[in-house]
């Protein structure tokens, strides 16, 4: 008897090592296109906004156009946001002291709305009047999903969909 249980649990544990290891193959897949866009932003900022040293990296989709902003230092030590286009066709780069940062962006949010939860913050570029907003997307207090879009510029809140 003794043997046929030790047969078992190897077999058991086998079977949980195997499927361990599928589910991070997985994960690390699912992973890659984000990293892949991440570092094509990055080196795409380093060449023509000239940042040396990124700090933060957004993803921003929004009406069928999509986004990827670096954040970091050229060197000169100024803070940039470079907002690269989905196609990288088109590069935006503002100075981070001529606008809101994502920490103001979120801080403005929960003292306005107080949302049970912020998902995300992210810096891209308005569709219509072509200039950079950050999208907040939160759960409200009742759990339903929102979004603000605030301006780069001073934080005014210029869209809002409430209760998805």
């Amino acid at each position: 008897m003794r043997k046929n249980n030790g047969s078992k649990n190897k077999i058991i544990w086998s079977i949980l090592i195997a499927l361990l290891l599928l589910i991070f193959v997985f994960f690390r897949g699912a992973m890659r296109p984000y990293e892949s866009n991440e570092q094509k932003a990055a080196l795409l900022a380093e060449k023509y906004a000239h940042i040396t040293k990124k700090t933060n990296y957004f993803e921003f989709q929004r009406e069928g156009r999509s986004y990827r902003t670096v954040e970091g230092n050229n060197k000169q030590g100024e803070r940039l946001y470079a907002i690269i286009s989905g196609n990288n066709k088109r590069i935006n780069v503002y100075a981070a002291n001529k606008g809101i940062s994502a920490k103001q962006a979120r801080a403005l949010i929960v003292s306005n709305r107080k949302p049970k939860k912020v998902l995300n913050v992210a810096l891209g570029m308005d569709s219509a009047k072509k200039h950079p907003v950050w999208e907040v997307t939160y759960l409200n207090q009742k759990g339903n999903l929102c979004y603000s879009l605030l301006t780069f510029k001073n934080g005014a809140v210029i869209k809002e969909i409430q209760n998805l």
